[in-house]
């Protein structure tokens, strides 16, 4: 099923802030994901908003990613200009998602449908892979929505929804005091508009909410062996290092193991031997780190082969995201000269927006400006004394 973070911001067209700087504030702060509502704005007015959104992203690496709420005709404009968005949520009077599957340049987006009650739960079209349930309860910043289903209606539309492989997302008037009885009914992700966009600091609501998700769900299980993963500079290391303290697990780098094994360090191995050979010797020496429960970080490149994908999987541990912003992470790595892939922003940003696909194939861990300290603490409790 996808995996979405557990708090979905929503833009707000009837604020003075333009919707493209709501969508950049909200990156900023550490949400991967925005969806992109521009209603009651005319269509040009959507557009230029849009517009400079996804383009401000893409120099950024992809972050936020963003999924445009009703406008197949802006996702196709933006997709023709190179700006294809992550993903397009329609409501039942939409274009058909499996026809949006079809439009050129959004063959790959994610497509999210709007559902109100049990006929719909239960026929959602095939081409979604995630979903709104909603009203939660009465909203100022939809006129028209449907009757409230409650919480018993939220918990019998996630179990419809799951059952198909969908990703449950929790709509209307939400607010942060609903999240662990959201979370615990099974919604995979909170949608908000007025909760977020009235917060001093949005970050520490989406902290706050990640706190409670994994309350209700930890992405892995005690024992079980742990795979990070994420790009350059985004603290894998130190947040394994931690992990494996807590958790009494062995810890391993495959990056360290390399050059072990190698007997010179990754940029040698770059610059005298090349990219491809380099990405031969991740796959050869995983599986050997994966024989027994550990935490084993992996290096910004490696999720992208399937071989180690599947190595991961067939060793029962469970992969998970550092997903800390490419601006953060290229303001570390910069400064590091043994990394052979991080001398040039422009090649950085371009890199980290192609294996994001990737990347999110599992759990995100999202730092919201926190360290790995208190990453880990959110995550397992704080320590005993």
């Amino acid at each position: 099923m996808l995996h979405l973070p557990p708090l979905y911001p929503i833009t707000d067209a009837t604020r003075t802030e333009p919707l493209s700087d709501q969508i950049r504030r909200l990156g900023e702060a550490g949400f991967p994901l925005v969806q992109f509502r521009g209603k009651p704005l005319d269509a040009k007015a959507q557009w230029v908003e849009l517009r400079a959104a996804l383009t401000a992203a893409a120099a950024q690496g992809g972050w936020p990613q963003v999924c445009v709420n009703d406008r197949a005709d802006l996702a196709l404009l933006a997709a023709q200009e190179g700006l294809a968005p992550w993903g397009l949520h329609l409501g039942q009077e939409d274009l058909p998602p499996a026809e949006v599957k079809h439009l050129p340049g959004l063959g790959g987006a994610h497509i999210g449908a709007s559902t109100h009650g049990p006929s719909e739960w239960q026929t959602v079209d095939a081409a979604c892979d995630h979903a709104g349930l909603g009203p939660f309860r009465v909203t100022a910043t939809k006129s028209d929505h449907a009757a409230p289903i409650g919480l018993a209606g939220l918990r019998a539309g996630c179990e419809a929804l799951r059952t198909q492989g969908i990703a449950p997302i929790a709509i209307g008037g939400l607010t942060l005091s609903d999240a662990h009885a959201c979370f615990a009914a099974g919604a995979e992700a909170l949608a908000m508009v007025g909760e977020i966009h009235r917060a001093e600091d949005p970050a520490a609501l989406g902290w706050e909410a990640q706190r409670q998700r994994w309350g209700v769900r930890p992405p892995f299980q005690r024992g079980q062996g742990l795979a990070l993963i994420g790009g350059s500079g985004a603290g894998k290391t130190t947040l394994g290092r931690h992990l494996a303290q807590r958790l009494s697990l062995p810890f391993h780098d495959l990056d360290g193991a390399i050059e072990a094994c190698e007997g010179r360090p990754v940029a040698a191995i770059f610059d005298t031997t090349g990219e491809a050979a380099f990405r031969s010797l991740e796959s050869a020496l995983l599986p050997g780190l994966l024989t027994t429960p550990a935490v084993v970080v992996l290096g910004g490149g490696a999720w992208e082969a399937q071989a180690n994908r599947d190595a991961v999987a067939a060793a029962g541990f469970a992969p998970l995201w550092l997903a800390e912003t490419p601006v953060r992470a290229w303001g570390r790595a910069s400064r590091d000269p043994n990394r052979p892939l991080a001398q040039n922003q422009t090649a950085f940003m371009a890199r980290w927006a192609a294996r994001t696909p990737a990347w999110s194939q599992a759990p995100m861990l999202l730092p919201f400006g926190h360290n790995s300290r208190g990453l880990v603490s959110a995550l397992l409790g704080p320590v005993s004394k």
